[in-house]
């Protein structure tokens, strides 16, 4: 669906105030960022908005990026960040880089000098002209997008593509010279939000589902999820698979609020500092199904011997380091619960698989009679 604009304003607004719209219409209710001169103008645009959308001002631009990402991470949607040309610009890199490295969806829009002085000695000119550092081949190696708007007429398709790009994982920049943010967008305004990422393999999901029934007739599930969980919104059925299939779980250590810890079957953390008990639960067990996690060296270290010695699956938009069956679920929320729907009775009417009570019917049952579950001696939480 389009974004019109306003009738009042049909003779034209400018560039920054469609930009706000924008944001306020892709559900995001806040702006990170620092003030500057080539980007003053969007925070004027932000006070004056009555659209549910706020400035939020850090005091450096590397905490700015760091809260858009946490705010994408956090919400299931897309940060925005804002910075000003020159030192502002550059302050961002690292943390734009960390949204690359990690497939957050962050958009940056980021000030420049006006077009009429680029090449001329502007301050803080970063238009590659006449020897300045070129912004768009610096953020192009941070970025899954990067565009400079020459014209306001260009600014819809810019921002779809940005969108999309971020959406499919990472930042998209927008570079903006100060008179196109001041400029008129003439007529009216389109946007057309693209579809958020999705799709799953059918096939692939038949075949851990396979390997889950056929793991749970001989033993214990472990499930390790990773930070995909959190992007996709993807921790309620999490905890459905889990449910569904008696597993103990682990987390990544970028993953850590995936999974509530107080929940039966937390094994703790994977990697370099994480616990033993999780170690010991993939050690012991009939399959290991890693959900949204390329399992980085940070997130495998201590884990290498035992994930080697038993079957390993994959769920998730890209596969892990190390071999494993794996499935393509760009949209987790979804292929999770793909999975479990696959699980249930009318799919897999094997008895085994299905005759014994799952941990959440023992304990209700258990407390309804006052009696005290023995732990499971892999994972103490798990009873």
């Amino acid at each position: 669906m389009g974004t019109p604009a306003r009738p009042h304003e049909q003779g034209g607004r400018r560039v920054v105030d469609v930009l706000v719209d924008t944001v306020a219409d892709l559900d995001v209710h806040h702006i990170f960022g620092v003030d500057g001169a080539n980007i003053e103008d969007l925070y004027d645009a932000l006070f004056a908005t009555d659209r549910p959308v706020q400035g939020v001002v850090a005091k450096h631009e590397f905490a700015a990026a760091t809260m858009a990402d946490g705010y994408a991470r956090s919400t299931g949607g897309l940060g925005v960040v804002a910075a000003t040309s020159g030192g502002g610009a550059m302050n961002l890199v690292a943390g734009l880089a960390e949204s690359y490295t990690s497939k957050v969806p962050v958009l940056a829009l980021i000030g420049q000098p006006p077009t009429p002085l680029e090449g001329t000695g502007a301050f803080q000119d970063s238009s590659g002209r006449s020897g300045s550092i070129h912004a768009v081949r610096l953020f192009t190696e941070v970025s899954r997008y990067c565009a400079r708007i020459e014209r306001p007429d260009d600014l819809a398709a810019h921002l779809e593509r940005a969108v999309a790009a971020a959406r499919d994982g990472g930042p998209a920049v927008l570079l903006l010279p100060k008179d196109i943010q001041q400029a008129t967008v003439v007529g009216a305004f389109t946007f057309h939000p693209p579809p958020r990422r999705s799709g799953h393999d059918p096939d692939g999901l038949t075949r851990i589902r396979d390997q889950l029934v056929a793991a749970r007739r001989t033993g214990k599930i472990v499930l390790i999820a990773g930070d995909q969980v959190a992007r996709d919104d993807a921790r309620e059925p999490l905890l459905a698979l889990a449910a569904a299939v008696d597993a103990a779980v682990g987390v990544a250590p970028d993953a850590k609020d995936v999974y509530p810890t107080d929940q039966p079957g937390f094994c703790g953390v994977a990697g370099t500092m994480g616990h033993t008990e999780l170690i010991e639960a993939v050690r012991h067990s009939a399959l290991c199904l890693l959900i949204g996690t390329r399992m980085p060296a940070t997130a495998r270290t201590g884990l290498e011997a035992a994930l080697a010695a038993v079957p390993v699956a994959s769920l998730g938009a890209e596969p892990p380091y190390l071999p494993t069956t794996h499935a393509t679920s760009r949209d987790l929320r979804h292929g999770l619960a793909a999975l479990a729907d696959m699980w249930s009775p009318r799919h897999t009417s094997d008895a085994v698989v299905h005759g014994g009570p799952s941990w959440t019917t023992r304990r209700i049952e258990v407390e309804r009679r006052g009696w005290t579950m023995t732990p499971d001696p892999l994972c103490p939480n798990h009873t």
